[in-house]
């Protein structure tokens, strides 16, 4: 496996903007893991000696995405898929394998069927998350809305049955995150946001209530912090 010459050819292509992976070989680049561990830390084989239920993936299938690395290299609607088990993104090769990209990356922008998703890694450690946890930013400002998806993986063997079944299951939890607070569990209501927040919670509390909204949904702490940082931009 050469790594080192896939290293390299990074390092060369540095003052280019943009770059497409098929400017070199994703052979370069290495298998993906076959084991993992699952969100409570216990190693899992995701071998071909069960019958799967659910998916680890955020998708499937694979989707164009532009990639961004850490050292600022840019690679342009690469098809990948997003491992939230691993924290991985996966590619496929002209082969037909699929690889994990190496270097340390910074965000994935997946197009899916005309929307995109983002997703970036580096933020501060939260229990068992660290820098190398992947999360779905879905919003992106002063105040950021972050979405952590905790893998559950169970695994039973039915009676008479000679093959062991495995059920993957998806929770999302919703953090927030700013350079001032760091990263947070998302508040619930105006009392969590006072607790979290110290300078901005008189303004983002007026906006709650004035808009009568719900912060423990999605959509409405979303439309909170996005007005928040309209304010702040004024």
């Amino acid at each position: 496996m050469r790594i080192l010459p896939f290293i390299l050819c990074l390092l060369c292509l540095g003052n280019l903007q943009a770059q497409t992976l098929t400017n070199f070989s994703l052979k370069d680049i290495g298998q993906s893991m076959i084991m993992m561990t699952d969100g409570n830390g216990k190693t899992v084989n995701m071998g071909l000696d069960m019958e799967n239920y659910g998916t680890p993936f955020f998708d499937s299938d694979f989707f164009p995405a532009d990639i961004a690395l850490v050292n600022g290299q840019r690679y342009e609607n690469v098809q990948v898929k997003i491992n939230l088990l691993s924290n991985e993104v996966i590619f496929k090769a002209d082969d037909g394998k699929e690889l994990a990209i190496l270097p340390s990356i910074q965000s994935v922008l997946v197009k899916r069927n005309g929307t995109n998703y983002l997703f970036e890694f580096g933020y501060p450690n939260f229990e068992k998350q660290n820098g190398k946890t992947i999360y779905q930013v879905v919003s992106k400002g002063e105040i950021s809305v972050l979405k952590y998806f905790f893998i559950q993986v169970t695994e039973a063997k039915p009676y008479s049955s000679a093959t062991m079944l495995r059920t993957i299951e998806k929770f999302p939890k919703l953090f927030i995150y700013s350079k001032k607070v760091g990263l947070q569990i998302a508040p619930k209501n105006t009392e969590e946001v006072e607790t979290i927040f110290k300078e901005e919670a008189a303004g983002l509390n007026k906006i709650i209530l004035s808009n009568k909204l719900k912060i423990k949904k999605e959509d409405d702490l979303i439309k909170c912090v996005q007005m928040y940082s309209q304010q702040v931009i004024k």
